[in-house]
């Protein structure tokens, strides 16, 4: 561990504050709330970033039909590190400038992390951390192993597409706070990650190796699937 992540100078920002469109739910239900092992899939998100030393504090970013019913879950979770919620935005990069708005200013790590992600790995966590000694961010991903076929509107193969170094990306990304607010003061955020935003800005990012059990929740499939993986945890710390 750095001298920079001792005594939680590292705030995340956990967005969550998607439509789950995808994962056909009625209109003002939400992923987040579903329930994996007995609570809500963003409970087990917060519970395990509440639980890292390096951690100084949360900031939830809600959809802000959503803000009042999560207060009631703020009563889950051990008071000793400041938990707070923001109204998300349209768009994920709106959510996570309202949420730098919430941080701290003399935090001085900011991660991004989806609540949609409640399985992700302390220890690649951790890697990330350290890797800021030398770059301005660090995202965990896997190396992709599939092939990877570029289709037309009608799924037509166009091209198969060489899988050498590339890698898919997951969260929580780590940030150097500077950084971070400098590329969200600049505007320009169109982006599918906020990794994406320093990249363009110049400033140095790299991938930790991470693990596959890192999953995101959007499809009906994803829940079963986490739900199996939480088990193995039990056996297996990821």
């Amino acid at each position: 561990m750095t001298a920079a992540t001792r005594g939680g100078a590292v705030w995340v920002i956990v967005a969550a504050a998607g439509d789950s469109r995808r994962m056909g739910l009625p209109d003002g239900e939400s992923k987040q709330f579903l329930l994996l092992g007995g609570e809500p899939v963003l409970s087990h998100s917060i519970r395990r970033l509440l639980e890292m030393p390096e951690v100084g504090g949360l900031v939830v970013v809600l959809h802000p039909s959503h803000t009042v019913r999560f207060a009631d879950e703020l009563f889950c979770f051990d008071d000793a590190k400041p938990l707070l919620i923001a109204e998300g935005g349209r768009r994920r990069s709106d959510s996570v400038r309202a949420g730098l708005v919430v941080v701290p200013s003399d935090a001085e790590i900011i991660a991004v992390h989806d609540g949609a992600r409640p399985l992700f790995s302390r220890r690649v966590f951790g890697r990330c951390l350290e890797a800021l000694a030398s770059v301005d961010g660090a995202v965990p991903g896997i190396e992709v192993s599939d092939t990877l076929k570029r289709c037309d509107a009608g799924g037509v193969v166009e091209t198969t597409v060489s899988r050498e170094r590339l890698w898919a990306v997951q969260t929580p990304q780590v940030f150097r706070a500077a950084a971070l607010r400098d590329v969200y003061r600049r505007g320009d955020l169109a982006a599918t990650d906020d990794a994406a935003l320093l990249e363009r800005a110049g400033y140095k990012v790299v991938v930790v190796p991470s693990t596959p059990a890192n999953v995101k929740i959007t499809t009906p499939a994803d829940l079963p699937l986490a739900g199996a993986l939480l088990s193995w945890e039990a056996e297996a710390d990821v």
